[in-house]
């Protein structure tokens, strides 16, 4: 089977559990446990690329306190006031992380480099997914399709752009392949994103002026997600965070520009609508 295929597959099986958890439940729970899932693996990968995982050292315990810190951070925003709790569990996060990295003496040498690792993995992956059930809560689970279809549209008319028209190198040295003319097919998706499936469709109170300016800020941040991660990737020298999703590579892969898209969302929805 081509990559294609699978990442058409895959997607097959993603997407309806995805919508079945935005549209059947009518509380914001069964988002965020998913999004929370979502976080714990995908900092997972972050962890084993970063520190790395070894079969000599699984770093079991900074794994263990960093997930469990990263469902913190998606949970408990939608059970309290998130002003209130998001930073007071940096804080906590800060403290329990050093304390874990203190309690393996064997890895000292490295410890500090750890301690960095993990702080800066829980910044970018559940504290930016946290958003995506605060959206839910806010009673605005079409916001939730929208945001995902800005990132995932605008990767998908990429590729088929990329393919088509690539000639020149959007940025050689972190993403090999990425093209301008890539790029340009990506701003074309997410604006399909929130002016076809936003204004036209699930939001109609969305206005297409405010559409087309959502659409290009959240794709330039979706693009420059996409490719912090490659750049990630390339510093720890791997080529998918994980094969957990055949055509996509890891969970981390296939979030990479969605947890940079879903801030812009929320701030617009927030301080902008």
């Amino acid at each position: 089977m081509g990559n294609l295929a699978k990442r058409v597959a895959t997607a097959a099986v993603l997407v309806p559990v995805v919508l079945a958890a935005i549209y059947l439940d009518p509380t914001p729970w069964a988002v965020t446990v998913f999004a929370a899932a979502v976080a714990w693996v995908s900092m997972d990968e972050y962890l084993r690329m970063a520190l790395p995982v070894t079969d000599a050292d699984r770093g079991g315990l900074l794994r263990v306190v960093t997930g469990l810190l990263a469902v913190a951070m998606v949970v408990l925003p939608v059970a309290f006031d998130p002003g209130r709790v998001l930073a007071p569990l940096l804080m906590l996060s800060a403290i329990a992380v050093g304390f874990s990295a203190l309690a393996r003496p064997a890895q000292l040498p490295d410890a500090g480099r750890h301690f960095g690792v993990c702080l800066s993995g829980l910044v970018y992956v559940p504290l930016l997914m946290s958003v995506v059930p605060l959206l839910k809560q806010m009673g605005k689970p079409h916001w939730i399709v929208i945001t995902l279809a800005i990132a995932f549209f605008s990767d998908t008319v990429a590729y088929f752009f990329g393919r088509a028209f690539g000639k020149h190198k959007l940025y050689e040295a972190v993403s090999p392949k990425k093209t301008i003319q890539g790029a340009f097919g990506g701003v074309l998706g997410s604006l399909l994103a929130t002016v076809g499936l936003g204004s036209l469709w699930l939001a109609p109170e969305l206005p297409i002026a405010h559409a087309l300016g959502l659409g290009l800020v959240a794709n330039v941040c979706g693009q420059a997600g996409d490719l912090v991660e490659s750049m990630i990737k390339r510093t720890f020298g791997v080529k998918d965070s994980s094969n957990l999703l055949p055509g996509h590579g890891g969970m981390l892969d296939r979030i990479d520009a969605m947890v940079y898209v879903a801030p812009v969302v929320y701030v617009y929805l927030g301080w902008i609508a």
